[in-house]
């Protein structure tokens, strides 16, 4: 009876597979896309998404999978200018995976890939990038883990500095449209030495960034703009919200901190003073945050500063060679790898690669490999996120401990990679 029933089960859905088609979408076909990524996920579609995310779509560059009329598969793509070490690279930033219910395990999600990696490589693009919803999901199409992030926690009674923060600038409350007018050069200034972060369009702050809500969020309170400033140059900024609490009668809030970026050390640290010192609050809590924050070393109870991490960022090398030139090096070296790529089998093979904090050559190679790794290991030491050495001693790459230890001299850059924003 259970043989039985499974194959009835899954059989439909084989036959239905054979009758999808996969096409970019119109933008007329927005409401449809959504809704149908919102209900594999679990949600209503919400219309205020669908109208900002029209702005920053990139409909050419969608991809649904279509049974009949119905929507029942959708991916699309960002067209992102990446930072990675020393560089920045075209990347296609991956977004609105989703495979609705009724049609998951049967060839939805690997026929998009398929076609998405293809057109990505058509396009000349070395990268790929995304967050994945799952970790379990998208090594299997070779995407690497290359970045982590932090969820940060701590009792703003536990606050306290070891040295006292002197800063000769002043923190100031602005308004969104201020926000929107300073705080782009903040960003491209950290942006442009910050592995795993990208380039901001002036409609993605509109639309995306800073978006025009209507009302606070699960209880809490509108937004607020911090600006840190010195001689009247913003330096620094920080967006939070606060929610109201209260523990036997007295104020215990919650400020959650959504985005702070600083481009002076002064600014980094007059900008978690100033969220430390917001009033009536019980605990500050920050999530998306470097996994090598430098506040844990600045607290004089460090202990106190809890640190979930997790995956973000996952990158896919689409064209190896153009990839390994690409970024810069931190030492002068030369390496000989073979890469093993089933999904992407343009990527199969051996190659030399030549590169230091200057430049770097890549070429295909008929010489014995010093280094085996298959494409997702190489997607997660991109962006100098994990050493290989340690891969290895996980059973994933091969290789001597010379030339492993070579490599990861030549990957190793600071700082750790980091993306501030789930795209």
């Amino acid at each position: 009876m259970r043989v039985l029933l499974l194959c009835c089960v899954v059989h439909p859905r084989k036959e239905a597979l054979l009758s999808t088609k996969i096409r970019p979408i119109e933008p007329d076909e927005a409401e449809p896309f959504f809704a149908a990524a919102a209900t594999a996920f679990g949600n209503a579609a919400d219309p205020d998404y669908v109208e900002q995310t029209r702005a920053i779509a990139e409909f050419d560059r969608s991809l649904a999978t279509f049974d009949g009329e119905e929507i029942v598969g959708t991916t699309g793509i960002f067209s992102l200018d990446l930072t990675v070490p020393g560089a920045k690279l075209a990347t296609a930033g991956v977004t609105w995976v989703s495979v609705k219910p009724t049609h998951r395990r049967s060839g939805v999600l690997t026929n998009m890939m398929r076609r998405q990696l293809d057109d990505i490589r058509e396009r000349g693009e070395a990268l790929a990038a995304l967050w994945a919803s799952e970790s379990i999901i998208y090594g299997r199409f070779g995407y690497g883990l290359a970045a982590e992030g932090a969820e940060l926690r701590i009792e703003r009674t536990r606050t306290a500095f070891t040295h006292e923060q002197a800063a000769c600038g002043k923190t100031r409350l602005v308004s969104r449209e201020d926000a929107l007018g300073s705080w782009p050069a903040v960003y491209d200034r950290v942006l442009a030495s910050q592995p795993g972060m990208f380039a901001r369009s002036q409609t993605w702050w509109q639309h995306k960034v800073l978006r025009e809500r209507s009302r606070g969020q699960g209880g809490s309170s509108g937004r607020f703009f911090v600006q840190y400033e010195e001689d009247g140059h913003p330096l620094g900024y920080a967006r939070y919200r606060v929610t109201p609490g209260r523990d036997s009668g007295s104020p215990d809030g919650t400020l959650s901190v959504r985005e702070l970026m600083a481009a002076t050390e002064s600014a980094y640290a007059a900008l978690w003073s100033y969220l430390f010192g917001v009033d009536l609050v019980g605990s500050i809590e920050a999530r998306l945050r470097p996994i090598d924050e430098p506040l844990l070393w600045m607290l004089a109870d460090p202990r106190r500063l809890t640190r979930h991490p997790s995956d973000t960022l996952w990158v896919r090398i689409v064209d190896v060679a153009s990839a390994l030139e690409g970024r810069r090096y931190a030492a002068e070296g030369r390496l000989v790898l073979e890469v093993r790529d089933q999904f992407c089998p343009w990527n199969e093979g051996r190659y030399e690669l030549e590169g230091g904090p200057h430049g770097a050559r890549c070429l295909r190679s008929d010489a014995e490999p010093e280094i085996v790794l298959d494409a997702s290991d190489m997607g997660a030491a991109y962006l100098g996120g994990v050493r290989l050495q340690t891969l290895h001693r996980a059973g994933r790459v091969q290789g001597d401990t010379d030339a492993l230890r070579r490599a990861d001299a030549m990957l190793a850059w600071s700082p750790l990679p980091w993306c501030p924003e789930v795209f």
